[in-house]
């Protein structure tokens, strides 16, 4: 039996890491991955699932995840099978993970019924955060903090802890199916023909303190027609109603607002130019697809903690003379005491040069 050894370029491993346990990777046969739960967070962790692959190319792996992810991971090529999860049949969940003798978890949900799951479902070795009161259940612990770091840095210090040194962590996958390829495709030659570029934008955002005001969304889309861009809103189909209402408020009723599954979109945005949208699962879609420049809007979290900032394809927008942004308000139950100053800072005339800059191709 070998001692597991965190790779090289694990981060600060004496002070975020804890090995419990001995086991040889080369023992491991079965592996169940929890989570990931959140769109955005899938978006941006999926060269994690490449890099557990290319460490275990002959491993069963499992994933287990919640119903918002659930069909983007049905189209992952890295796993053999995906279970969806039910909170409400945790303990079911766990006999049949305890049925199927996994060798491995990793726990990149972080929460205390993910670990559960994995100790009473008799997971030998498991892999997670302790942040949540978890690392009584967990053999190999990790802190996770570090809110100014690229988020995915710490999905990829589960594979370091392990020894696994994972490569390439900017490039995202965006995983569709033919059947999803076939729909985007019939899609734009129903619904656009003309010679106009086409701009997705999504104004919406669980967390208000991150949505863009809705007057600038609106100078936004006036302006557009100069440029030869048409704009879509892109939004969940429950979301239509409200989108197409928004659009009448703001007297553009005449943009079309359209709503289709999570995969369908992905695959649509192969035909899009522009993406413009908050620090969001919308925008990291986007990301992940080789085709639009992304154009975020910052204020919560640093840019460089999500975004690619490096890919000059793409552009993170923050207040750049406010200073509490970004502020670390995370939480949808943290309240701004300073009014959203940041939003209202982030004056439609940043995206605007952006987008000529992107259409004389000096950020090229």
């Amino acid at each position: 039996m070998n001692q597991v050894k965190p790779s090289p370029d694990f981060f600060e491993p004496n002070q975020r890491l804890t090995i419990k346990k001995f086991f040889d990777k080369s023992d491991v046969n079965r592996i169940l991955i929890q989570g990931i739960d959140q769109l955005g967070g899938l978006m941006m962790s999926t060269p994690f699932f490449r890099e557990l692959r290319r460490a275990f190319p002959n491993v069963y792996i499992v994933n287990l995840v919640g119903p918002l992810t659930y069909e983007v991971m049905q189209n992952c090529p890295y796993v053999d099978e995906v279970w969806l999860f039910d909170k409400k049949q945790s303990f079911a969940i766990a006999k049949k993970v305890k049925a199927f003798q996994f060798d491995l978890t990793f726990l990149p949900s972080g929460t205390f019924r993910t670990a559960l799951i994995a100790f009473l479902g008799r997971v030998k070795h498991r892999v997670g955060y302790d942040n949540d009161g978890t690392k009584h259940l967990l053999t190999i612990q990790l802190h996770l903090e570090f809110h100014s770091r690229y988020r995915p840095e710490n999905i990829f210090d589960l594979l370091r802890a392990i020894g696994i040194s994972p490569h390439d962590i900017y490039q995202r996958e965006a995983w569709t199916s033919n059947k999803n390829r076939e729909y985007a495709q019939n899609w734009k030659k129903q619904n656009h023909n003309n010679n106009y570029k086409l701009l997705g934008f999504n104004p919406f955002s669980t967390d208000p303190k991150r949505r863009w005001k809705d007057e600038y969304w609106k100078q936004l889309l006036i302006s557009l027609k100069s440029y030869q861009i048409e704009p879509i809103m892109l939004v969940a189909p429950k979301e239509v109603v409200k989108g197409k209402q928004l659009l009448i408020e703001w007297g553009l009723g005449e943009i079309k607002v359209e709503g289709h599954s999570v995969v369908n979109t992905l695959a649509m945005l192969d035909y899009f130019d522009y993406i413009v949208g908050v620090d969001s699962g919308f925008v990291h879609m986007a990301l992940a697809v080789n085709k639009p420049h992304v154009i975020a809007f910052f204020n919560v979290l640093p840019p460089e903690s999500t975004f690619p900032v490096h890919d000059k394809k793409h552009q993170a927008l923050i207040a750049e003379n406010v200073s509490c942004a970004p502020c670390y308000l995370y939480k949808f139950k943290d309240i701004c005491p300073n009014g959203i100053v940041c939003m209202k800072e982030l004056q439609p005339e940043r995206v605007l040069g952006v987008i000529n800059e992107f259409e004389k191709g000096d950020l090229l």
